[in-house]
């Protein structure tokens, strides 16, 4: 069984209300969409960023195509489903993996094991159990189908901001891969975030990736780097904060 065309997703805008430009924050030797761009590269598909049409989103162009992506959609500022649907239009796959650029931590070593779950099992939507993993690290797939689907049914403001409303609640039956999360994060990572919302978000954020590059030789570049940093982070030395900025729902 040949395994579908699949495309990786990055949405980012620049005017988040509670720290606005924070995609192009610097981020060890990088920046946050940099680093978030680079390591899903490493999963084996292309790579595409999601933005917005706004003037103020122009800076994100060059800096996505000096990070490698593959390419750039540009749409609605607030209906960021629709921005999915162009490209799915534009880049014919079977299946979309949805990141958000504010999780310079998300796991890529999920995509590939997310990908062969939804495929064989024919799942529309499916995702990785959040509550297994530290916040930020998760992800989401889903089919074309499923993305037609919602676009024609549902167009409540929270679907199109939030992209995956509808699939959850109609298309999931509870869909999650829970095996590759419990395998990557073998401890408890309940209380662990890893995104970035707020400005305290981001500075802790900078000083986990660096005392894990600093104290136990592990670069961001590498393969198990957030693994290592889960666990440096729920060691009992480190001083890291033990808080869910969101549920884990």
């Amino acid at each position: 069984m040949s395994l579908p065309l699949v495309a990786i997703g990055i949405q980012c805008r620049l005017t988040s209300s509670r720290l606005p430009c924070k995609a192009l924050l610097k981020l060890a030797d990088t920046t946050v969409l940099g680093m978030c761009i680079q390591r899903a590269k490493h999963a084996g598909h292309p790579v595409f960023l999601l933005t917005s049409d706004q003037r103020e989103d122009d800076i994100l162009v060059n800096a996505t195509l000096e990070y490698g992506a593959d390419g750039i959609i540009r749409g609605s500022l607030d209906n960021v489903l629709s921005r999915y649907l162009r490209l799915i239009q534009d880049f014919p796959c079977e299946y979309i993996i949805r990141v958000t650029a504010d999780n310079p931590l998300t796991e890529y070593e999920f995509v590939n094991p997310l990908i062969d779950y939804a495929y064989k099992n024919g799942l529309p939507y499916a995702w990785v159990e959040s509550s297994l993993c530290p916040e930020g690290t998760n992800i989401e797939i889903f089919s074309k189908e499923a993305l037609f689907e919602s676009v024609n049914t549902d167009i409540s403001s929270s679907n199109l901001e939030h992209v995956t409303t509808f699939m959850r609640r109609s298309l999931s039956s509870s869909q999650c891969l829970k095996d590759v999360a419990s395998q990557r994060f073998p401890f408890d990572c309940k209380q662990l975030s890893f995104t970035i919302d707020t400005i305290l978000d981001y500075v802790k954020i900078v000083k986990l990736i660096d005392s894990v590059n600093q104290r136990q030789g592990v670069c961001w570049k590498d393969p198990n780097f957030v693994r290592v940093c889960a666990e440096f982070a729920l060691n009992g030395q480190s001083s890291y904060p033990l808080r869910r900025n969101h549920g884990t729902a």
